[in-house]
């Protein structure tokens, strides 16, 4: 009977040893993936441009979606003078920011849970705002159209970094203000000449954020067009002039939709 029972012993303890190494096993990647970016970062901040690429690539090949280890790469890569790679990499980043910006947005009900949804991820969309700035300082051909849609990205992502956390950057809906934001001049946007020899036509419609610093940024595609319209429609929206709405007395912030229609004459 005691040999039974201490066979059975043995048997119950590697099983356990079995099952505790198979539930962890899968658990180690992300922690080398933690490691080599950690690595490549801290090898950045000493000056070891080489080093800090080769660890900092291999993290990004290991994770694609990698936001830090992507604006790490991108300066090393300028520490390193590879101004065509670090480019690349500073355009990656600021991609990665406007997706998982527009993934944290999605997930608010109201937009009193705006700042606090934003928090989480306010240090990456801080990094991707650098990354849009330097993506921009390292081209300095970028046509005005470009410069202006990186002008805006930027402003979008810093915008958004602004409201993480700041409960009194809250934003509201048009039925939770005491005055909505009354626009006083909206310009018109250019018909490309791309849509125009496709004769395309239709609506674009964006919502985004008026500001309670009279900025309008934030621009979500709620309906776009192609040949270019939905980008003259952020850009001519980047132009509105308007007071912003108030609540209690005070300028806030507000969400409001605003369409553009294209049609051929």
């Amino acid at each position: 009977m005691n040999l039974n029972l201490t066979s059975l012993k043995s048997a119950l303890l590697l099983l356990a040893i079995f099952s505790l190494t198979t539930f962890w096993a899968p658990a180690q990647q992300p922690v080398i993936v933690a490691t080599e970016r950690d690595r490549g970062v801290t090898l950045y901040q000493q000056g070891d441009a080489k080093g800090a690429v080769d660890a900092l690539r291999l993290a990004v090949k290991r994770d694609k979606n990698d936001m830090t280890g992507w604006h790490y790469l991108g300066l090393a890569l300028e520490l390193k003078g590879d101004k065509g790679g670090a480019k690349k990499a500073h355009e990656k980043t600021s991609r990665l920011g406007e997706d998982l910006l527009d993934r944290q947005l999605a997930r608010t009900a109201s937009g009193a849970d705006v700042p606090r949804a934003l928090l989480a991820v306010r240090s990456q969309l801080i990094e991707a705002a650098e990354s849009a700035e330097r993506y921009v300082a390292l081209d300095p051909k970028l046509s005005k159209s470009k410069l202006e849609d990186w002008t805006a990205r930027i402003e979008s992502l810093r915008g958004f970094a602004e409201l993480a956390g700041d409960e009194s950057l809250t934003l509201y809906s048009g039925k939770d203000v005491t005055t909505k934001a009354r626009v006083l001049s909206k310009p018109e946007p250019l018909y490309t000449e791309e849509a125009r020899n496709d004769h395309l036509t239709g609506t674009v419609v964006l919502r985004c954020i008026f500001g309670a610093n009279g900025k309008v940024f934030g621009f979500r595609v709620v309906h776009g067009l192609a040949g270019g319209l939905t980008e003259m429609a952020i850009r001519a929206a980047r132009g509105i002039k308007f007071i912003p709405a108030t609540k209690d007395g005070r300028p806030v912030s507000m969400w409001m939709e605003i369409q553009y229609n294209f049609n051929v004459y």
